[in-house]
This record gives structure tokens, C-alpha cells and sequence, in this order.
């Protein structure tokens, strides 16, 4: 008795998974090791500018600086290294829901684009350069998300199959 073709070809395995970070083109990983920089880059040099606009302003004896307004700068160079540093903990570390996670911050980027601009705060340079540095990176994102999240595993989970 013969055996019966199978519907299967030879690269057909069953206990072989992509991993994730696999899917991550060379450029991807430049662009996470750029936005780790820029998010370190964030704290310390918008911290030493505050320091500096304190030093300024209060120690010379010019006008004072409103609490409020520190804060706010502080908050968000705070807030935006460690929305940079969520996104690309996000991908390094594999989590299935890290692409959608960055369309998210994306569509909040977006949003806050809009924002400034009809505010009349004068960042239409800053969007357009901004705009052009991520538009390669998000694409791709999108290039890759479908086998991200359906057919690619993360290390974690590789080594819990074993």
C-alpha cells in the first residue's frame, strides 16, 4: 500500500513559531535604539533647562516662575520619554498588543498636533520634520502587524512551550 500525498509541503512544521522580534527589520531595531536615546535625552536635557530657566529667573532676581509652569514642563518632558520609552519597551519586549499600543500613541500625537496648531503655538515646522522621521517607522508597523499578532510568538512564550 502506498502512501497518500499529504496537503502539507516540506516547510510545514508543527512545533516551529516565528519569534516577533524576528519580524523586526534591521531598521525597526535602529528606530527603537534612536527613540530610547531621544526618550533618555528628554529627561535630562529638558531637566537641566528647567534648572537653568529656575536658576535664570529666580536666583538673579528677575521675575519669578509660576509653579504651574514648571510643572507643566516638567510633566511633559516626563510624560513624553516615558510614553517614547513605553513604545519601544513595548516591541522589544515582544507584547502582542505593542503595534496597536503605537497607533494609539500615534492617533494622541495626531490629536496634539491639532491641538497646538489651532492653539496658534507655532509647531508647523516641528509636525511636518516629526511627520517625516515617523512615517517610516510606522509603516512599518503596519507591514508587519498581521504576522506580529497571529502568527509570531514571543521569547517568553517559546520558552513556556518547551
Amino acid at each position: 500500500m502506498t502512501e497518500q500525498p499529504s496537503i502539507f509541503d516540506d516547510t510545514f512544521e508543527t512545533g516551529l513559531k516565528l519569534r516577533r522580534r524576528a519580524l523586526m527589520p534591521l531598521f525597526l531595531k535602529i528606530y527603537l535604539l534612536l527613540f530610547a536615546i531621544y526618550g533618555a535625552f528628554q529627561v535630562v536635557g529638558r531637566s537641566y533647562y528647567t534648572y537653568k530657566l529656575i536658576d535664570f529667573y529666580v536666583n538673579r532676581q528677575g521675575f519669578s516662575i509660576s509653579d504651574l509652569r514648571l510643572g507643566l514642563m516638567l510633566g511633559r518632558s516626563f510624560l513624553g520619554a516615558i510614553i517614547l520609552l513605553a513604545m519601544v519597551l513595548s516591541l522589544w519586549m515582544e507584547w502582542k498588543w505593542a503595534i496597536r499600543f503605537n497607533w494609539g500613541i500615534l492617533v494622541y500625537w495626531a490629536l496634539m498636533a491639532v491641538v497646538d496648531y489651532v492653539g496658534g503655538n507655532g509647531y508647523g515646522i516641528y509636525l511636518g520634520v516629526a511627520a517625516l522621521i515617523l512615517a517610516p517607522y510606522f509603516s512599518i508597523l503596519y507591514h508587519i502587524q498581521k504576522r506580529w499578532e497571529q502568527d509570531a510568538v514571543s521569547g517568553r512564550e517559546l520558552r513556556q512551550a518547551k
